[in-house]
């Protein structure tokens, strides 16, 4: 990169045009101290010409150059280089290596640290489950659910699930995704919503092979800061291709006097070796207020955008790492600590005790970098762990999370354990400090000898039961948004018991009941069948 154009008190053209930016640091930190300018040129003005970088193909080698005068001012003379001769060049051996001083390139320093941490080692013979299905997934009703809604909530959120394309008359993952559009769009006027009010996405995929040929269509509907998006794959009904489910927002009542409404989007598009660029039409993270919605990260190499050729301790550092910059990015403070609700999804049983390490370890380091005021008594958001077919890139880990911008030490948790006849359920609960937000997870457990229980709908009453005792715990003026139920594809009873929660809640909370999300998976930690995780929104 070389200075291109200069209009900045104590530059020179004759001078400075033509040199690196390198080559020029001491002497613009020595203007930027005598004059109060910005390193950057803010205060006055110069402009660079890059001609090397990860994202070009060929280098660009100027051949021959003309300084040209435009103004002679003595106190902050005006002139560009003029180009009178170029061409580009093959980049030979590493590209990224080559463009970088020293040949050091930060992406790999950071791999190559991650990767001397490993603690675990994946020599072991993989002993992955094999799943097999004992329910009839024909017979599921993801397809045949009307779309479902939660009630709005009084800072302006509101969840649309079960969005689906099967009733297309094409076959084909395109014909499926227009279709799901088209009824998105019908459930969006039926509510006088737009698309420009979806703030993150969830996509649920039959075939992840089918990616790219979903982005074609779905990125035409999104254009200037598209929301954020979580995509996996999942054990969908026969026939049902996609699923998708909406988080939409619009403040309902103008701010408090002198106050003001805050919506911003990271929509980073190029290389860097920051964190991934995005790798579909979708933003980084969007925030609302408080409250900031991440898209899912994988372990993409930023400089690059592959995915990173290491065992999954390092996958899961690297995308855990990835989701911590683009928090702090949105807002210097946050960190993962900050977690209302975190979900991540793996490809592999086995890398659930090494993903709840990484876990716990980052967040034990992100209290310490940021010198949080810190209960050791309080717990922190618990990490929901999923098994699923397959995430994009064929990445074996993908991290998604909802955070909050306030005192993680004062917020306010509850656990409740209730034993039920086919084992036990579990409701963990958290409020954010400002009582604007929380999350509310409730995991049934069943031990094997109890998967063929009789009275399923007792157990299905008993699971909503456990939700409403552990919501009046939080705060009752928080509106539980989206219930997304993960449950066992291979178990019959979890099937069963998904198919009346909806129901269970519409009787217990009424028009307070949240949006239904049902996310068949192929496994769960430990012995549960199903997992339930809700946010709650003021």
């Amino acid at each position: 990169m070389c200075v291109f154009s200069t209009w900045m008190a104590g530059l020179d053209p004759e001078k400075h045009l033509g040199k690196s930016l390198a080559d020029m640091k001491p002497h613009l930190k020595q203007l930027s101290t005598k004059y109060g300018v910005h390193i950057c040129g803010e205060g006055g003005e110069y402009e660079t010409f890059t001609l090397d970088c990860p994202l070009f193909k060929k280098k660009i080698v100027i051949d021959a150059a003309e300084t040209v005068i435009h103004s002679a001012d003595a106190f902050a003379p005006v002139g560009y280089l003029r180009f009178t001769k170029m061409h580009t060049e093959d980049k030979h051996g590493d590209v990224v290596t080559r463009a970088l001083p020293h040949g050091s390139c930060p992406c790999q320093s950071a791999i190559d640290k991650m990767t001397a941490e490993l603690e675990y080692a994946d020599q072991a013979e993989d002993n992955q489950h094999e799943f097999t299905s004992n329910c009839d997934l024909s017979c599921q009703r993801g397809h045949e659910r009307p779309p479902s809604c939660s009630k709005r909530s009084s800072s302006g959120f509101q969840w649309i699930s079960g969005i689906s394309g099967v009733k297309s008359q094409e076959h084909g993952i395109e014909g499926q995704t227009l279709e799901a559009f088209t009824q998105l769009q019908s459930e969006l006027d039926r509510r006088s919503w737009k698309l420009e009010n979806i703030i993150l996405v969830h996509l649920y995929v039959k075939n992840m092979e089918d990616f790219a040929l979903l982005n074609a269509v779905y990125k035409k509907h999104f254009y200037t800061n598209p929301p954020a998006r979580v995509c996996v794959q999942a054990d969908l009904s026969t026939g049902q291709l996609l699923q998708m489910d909406c988080l939409l927002h619009d403040w309902t009542e103008p701010p408090e006097e002198g106050c003001f409404h805050q919506k911003e989007a990271l929509h980073v598009q190029s290389l860097s070796h920051w964190a991934p660029a995005n790798i579909g039409p979708y933003s980084q993270a969007l925030r609302i207020d408080e409250v900031v919605f991440c898209a899912g990260q994988i372990a993409l190499v930023p400089c690059t955008m592959n995915l990173v050729k290491a065992d999954v301790f390092t996958q899961t550092q690297m995308s855990f790492s990835h989701m911590k910059k683009v928090l702090e990015a949105v807002t210097d403070s946050l960190t993962l600590a900050h977690a209302v609700q975190a979900h991540c999804y793996t490809t592999r049983y086995q890398n659930i005790p090494k993903i709840r390490d990484v876990w716990n370890k980052m967040l034990k380091t992100s209290v310490e970098e940021k010198d949080l005021l810190w209960d050791s008594e309080i717990k922190l958001v618990p990490l929901l762990i999923v098994v699923v077919p397959a995430l994009p890139r064929n990445a074996a880990v993908e991290l998604h999370v909802t955070a909050a911008k306030d005192e993680p030490s004062k917020r306010t948790f509850h656990r409740i354990t209730t034993e039920v006849s086919c084992g036990s359920i579990e409701c963990q609960a958290v409020m954010s400090a400002n009582r604007s937000c929380g999350s509310l997870s409730v995991a049934l457990d069943v031990q094997g000898e109890n998967l063929k229980i009789m009275d399923v709908r007792c157990v299905t009453e008993e699971v909503g039961t456990s939700f409403t005792k552990a919501l009046k715990m939080v705060d009752a003026a928080l509106v539980p948004q989206c219930a997304r139920v993960f449950y066992k594809s291979s178990c019959s009873l979890g099937h069963q018991i998904v198919q009346g929660l909806e129901d269970i809640f519409r009787c217990s909370l009424a028009g307070s009941s949240p949006s239904v999300a049902l996310v068949p998976v192929l496994d769960l930690p430990d012995s549960q069948v199903l997992h339930l995780s809700c946010w709650l929104s003021l």
